[in-house]
């Protein structure tokens, strides 16, 4: 299992270099929409090491289609030139009859299903290479539909899931989605994500993919847990934060996932 962490601000580049300088990372994930200015000779020299992409502002199921064509046209040069080792974006909602929403939110997974296998249809043909979907971090009963959506896109465009287990985490404490409903969507998945969450400010509390905590244990068990369908050839496993970075903090939960990924024998030794 490769591990690695996701590069978003240009403040944080110090920390990403530590963490690979100590090894206690293989790969950077960028977070590419904020980097389409910086030219491509800056990114490939910016961490010598593999990236992967992770798109934020597509919007492709809502966005009209020459804007998303400029986007793709930018992204397509990226790809070719630095070979991410994944591309991903995120099925959500970032408006609502023409109002921005301040959060992402979910969609109908049965109602919108033929517009999005469509959009994704679509936009993986603008980018040339098969695209990876993150699971939801689910608050409504509406999530239990998730796993099931994401088998049957997989079947129908091709289009993987860039699975997140802390968001399955989340849906499962929020709402009561059964991790076992990822089974299939996991054995089908090589790229990972996971981080920490926190409690909503209003009651009654939900629990949000915020970013800004350490690993809980739920999330521990759970990648322990299935750890054999994690841990295949060529698997990655991106580890977000996006806020409160402390490095030490960060460190342990690096190696926690090393731990949980380590060969038995070096794990007895640690």
């Amino acid at each position: 299992m490769l591990i690695g962490f996701n590069y978003t601000l240009g403040d944080t580049a110090p920390l990403v270099r530590k963490l690979l300088a100590g090894r206690h990372i293989d790969y950077v994930e960028l977070l590419i929409d904020n980097f389409l200015a910086v030219p491509i000779e800056e990114l490939m020299d910016g961490f010598a090491a593999p990236v992967g992409f992770h798109i934020m502002f597509s919007k492709f199921i809502e966005n009209d289609t020459p804007a998303l064509e400029r986007l793709a046209y930018r992204l397509r040069e990226l790809i070719d030139r630095l070979r991410p080792l994944y591309v991903s974006d995120h099925v959500a909602r970032f408006s609502h009859e023409g109002r921005q929403l301040y959060h992402l939110a979910e969609i109908d997974y049965i109602n919108d299903y033929s517009r999005v296998r469509e959009r994704v249809d679509w936009w993986q043909q603008a980018l040339g290479c098969q695209l990876l979907l993150e699971n939801y971090p689910s608050i409504m009963d509406g999530g239990h539909d998730a796993p099931a959506f994401h088998e049957r896109l997989y079947r129908d465009t091709g289009a993987g899931v860039l699975f997140d287990a802390s968001n399955a985490v989340c849906a499962h404490l929020n709402c009561g989605v059964p991790l076992e409903a990822w089974e299939g969507v996991i054995e089908s998945s090589s790229h990972f994500h996971t981080a920490g969450y926190n409690l909503s400010i209003l009651q009654p509390h939900l629990i949000l993919d915020t970013h800004d905590q350490a690993l809980s244990d739920a999330t521990l068990g759970f990648l322990q847990r299935y750890r054999t369908q994690f841990d295949t050839p060529h698997a990655t496993m991106t580890y977000e934060r996006d806020q409160r970075f402390d490095e030490h903090e960060i460190v342990a939960d690096l190696q926690r996932l090393r731990g949980v990924f380590a060969p038995p024998s070096q794990g007895l030794r640690s």
